[in-house]
């Protein structure tokens, strides 16, 4: 009788580490699963005329009900196409003051080493504009090397822009994930 409830208690024992090993082993699969999931759809791909250059943070929205505002946080990143287009830009103004001179200087040193930015952006829905608040540049290794919190003034969304767009997909994520928004 002692034996077998000693074989009764030794098997029970088995089958409650072997089913809580079986817990463990899918709780951290799936933790794992839904953390990469979750780190990659926080940012959504913006339609631009270069793909995979623009994303807006899906996870730094927020809706000011009152006045209509939107607020967000966009990632720019700095193709090889434009930095070039930028610096040739520069290049070119020949015809400036010695500020505006040093402005060119600073934002070329910027592009050369710039591999994306964020940008803390604001639309006023009702009146189809747009403002920067604040930008973050950052280089290849992910290393601050820039920022700017001059806030700039209010500017019309252009037709057909990735500000047009970023403005769209912002407004259609907070319509459809409304749970997911701070609302002020």
């Amino acid at each position: 009788m002692v034996i077998i409830k000693c074989l009764l208690i030794s098997q029970k024992k088995k089958w409650i580490n072997n089913n809580i090993s079986i817990l463990l082993i899918t709780v951290f699969l799936l933790t794992g699963i839904m953390a990469t999931a979750h780190a990659q759809s926080n940012l959504m791909a913006i339609t631009t005329k270069e793909p995979g250059t623009v994303y807006l943070d899906n996870t730094r929205i927020t809706k000011y009900v009152n006045s209509g505002i939107m607020d967000g946080w966009v990632k720019k990143v700095v193709t090889d196409k434009e930095r070039k287009s930028k610096l040739q830009s520069i290049k070119k103004a020949k015809k400036a003051s010695k500020k505006e001179k040093a402005k060119a200087k600073e934002i070329k040193e910027l592009y050369k080493k710039m591999s994306y930015q964020y940008i803390h952006i604001q639309f006023d829905s009702k009146n189809f504009r747009y403002k920067a608040l604040e930008s973050y540049y950052y280089d290849k290794d992910s290393q601050l090397i820039s920022r700017d919190t001059n806030s700039s003034d209010w500017v019309a969304v252009p037709v057909d822009s990735p500000e047009a767009q970023i403005m769209k997909n912002m407004t259609d994520y907070i319509q459809n994930n409304i749970e997911y928004v701070t609302m002020k």
